[in-house]
């Protein structure tokens, strides 16, 4: 079995789908919530209370706080004080029934030679369930590739990628891995009965584990941002 001779990592944060359906919230809010939905979606940031007053037409930034700070407490984003756009959103489900999930983001990931990738979360990307399919309780987290060595299956430098740090690896995933102590995107191969990390750019070395090979994801779907 594969995951007998890898080591499944289990680091990275939590991320539940939950449904809100049974808390209501005012017509105002739930404009809101939808703006905060379509600016993260368009902007990969969160909006700060300026231009969600400046949006609404609201006189000053403390309508705007305390219509988001009420969103909060309704569970439907999350607030970090001394950021200007510490707004995340966790799940929620708009009025069209369109489930949307917060998928936090945890830096970068070099799509080229391996190095120690930061863990720190750094806000959420919003995510349309129906993209990622069915994921039950699994862990989804969001990096942002460099490099170019994955080209060849379509992923390049300033694509995101949204992982499952709790699927079961097989032979061909895009995997998030930690090889001999560092971090890289590469397809997850096997030749004979040994795996490693293969590139999808021939300008690239494949990668053979000396000591050890950690799988701490697999790559769902790649999203482009098109400016």
């Amino acid at each position: 079995m594969l995951h007998s001779l890898l080591t499944i990592s289990m680091l990275f944060v939590s991320c539940t789908i939950q449904m809100f359906s049974e808390i209501k919230l005012t017509i105002r809010q739930t404009q809101i919530l939808d703006f905060l939905f379509e600016f993260q979606l368009k902007e990969r940031m969160a909006p700060t209370y300026r231009e969600i007053a400046d949006h609404f037409g609201f006189k000053s930034t403390k309508a705007a706080a305390d219509h988001v700070s009420a969103l909060e407490k309704k569970g439907y984003l999350r607030r970090h004080g001394g950021r200007s756009r510490g707004i995340d959103l966790i799940t929620l489900t708009r009025q069209s029934d369109q489930k949307v999930i917060g998928v936090p983001i945890l830096g970068d990931i070099p799509a080229g030679t391996p190095e120690q990738i930061i863990e720190k979360q750094n806000g959420t990307f919003a995510v349309d369930v129906k993209l990622i399919g069915n994921i039950g309780h699994h862990r989804l987290f969001a990096l942002q590739v460099r490099g170019d060595s994955m080209v060849g299956r379509g992923i390049h430098a300033g694509d995101w990628v949204i992982a499952d740090a709790d699927a079961v690896p097989h032979e061909n995933n895009l995997v998030v891995a930690l090889i001999d102590g560092e971090n890289t995107l590469k397809t997850l191969a096997r030749k004979e009965r040994r795996y490693y990390l293969k590139a999808e750019n021939p300008d690239y070395n494949d990668w053979i584990p000396v000591t050890e090979l950690i799988i701490q994801g697999i790559v769902k779907i790649a999203i482009r941002q098109i400016y």
